[in-house]
């Protein structure tokens, strides 16, 4: 008797698309390892935003969700939930190393409305903050 063969399973990896100050930058994990964006972001992108902006880590550990997000699939496809657009396929492309990437849709890796506010609260208080403590 044969035994039944698996199918050769894609793996993926998360990554972010970043602006910083206008700066975009994509942000994956080392190694391309094969992790829910949930901890990519929490290990990881929150780190780096806190840092950037100056912002309390804390809060923000419960924003994956607030900045652009995408799948990379060892199959070519790039998944992401928003506006599509050659130029971004090619930063992501670029800078993950991964040629010949192709658009797939998915609703789950798209911001939702109310992290990305909750982001720019939080960006709005730091520059309210800054703007005080530059009066005093």
């Amino acid at each position: 008797m044969a035994t039944p063969t698996i199918p050769d399973v894609p793996k993926t990896y998360p990554i972010y698309i970043l602006d910083l100050h206008g700066e975009e930058l994509v942000v994956f994990p080392k190694d391309k390892a094969d992790i829910p964006h949930s901890d990519f972001w929490e290990n990881t992108v929150a780190t780096l935003l806190a840092k950037h902006f100056s912002i309390p880590l804390k809060p923000l550990l419960n924003l994956p969700y607030c900045q652009r997000r995408a799948r990379v699939s060892s199959k070519g496809l790039a998944f992401y939930g928003e506006r599509q657009s050659k130029k971004l396929l090619r930063t992501i492309s670029k800078a993950t190393g991964e040629t010949d990437l192709r658009w797939a849709f998915d609703e789950h890796e798209a911001r939702l409305p109310f992290a990305v506010q909750e982001f720019k609260r939080l960006l709005a208080e730091r520059e309210s903050t800054d703007a005080t403590s530059n009066t005093l």
